[in-house]
């Protein structure tokens, strides 16, 4: 019993385990920079940052589009179905590959006034 209870704590994703810090109400990972308002630098490339986010944030409850440009950048939006503290997310890849987050400020719970 206690090995498959150590067994199912070590399966838990990074994000999980409680690694990482949130702004806005929204998850990023360890390693994540500020670099202005509501937009980061995060740590991992592309392919590992979507990988975390698809587990953060499964597609069935938080959907999600490709966004489209005339450059050779890839970008995605997530959005907060909710949107509490964040209405939704736009991931990048900018140049010299580095992956940055922009958030887009959802509502504000009133003063006083517990969110649902």
């Amino acid at each position: 019993m206690r090995s498959m209870l150590l067994a199912a704590l070590i399966a838990l994703p990074a994000f999980a385990a409680g690694e990482g810090f949130k702004a806005r109400g929204f998850i990023l990972p360890d390693g994540a920079v500020k670099i202005d308002e509501d937009r980061y630098r995060l740590p991992a490339a592309w392919d590992e940052t979507v990988k975390f986010y698809r587990r953060a944030y499964p597609p069935g409850k938080y959907p999600r589009k490709t966004l489209h440009s005339q450059t050779a950048v890839r970008a995605m939006h997530i959005e907060n179905p909710s949107g509490n503290e964040w209405d939704g997310v736009n991931l990048y890849e900018a140049g010299r590959g580095e992956v940055r987050v922009y958030i887009l400020a959802g509502k504000e719970a009133p003063a006083g006034k517990k969110q649902p």
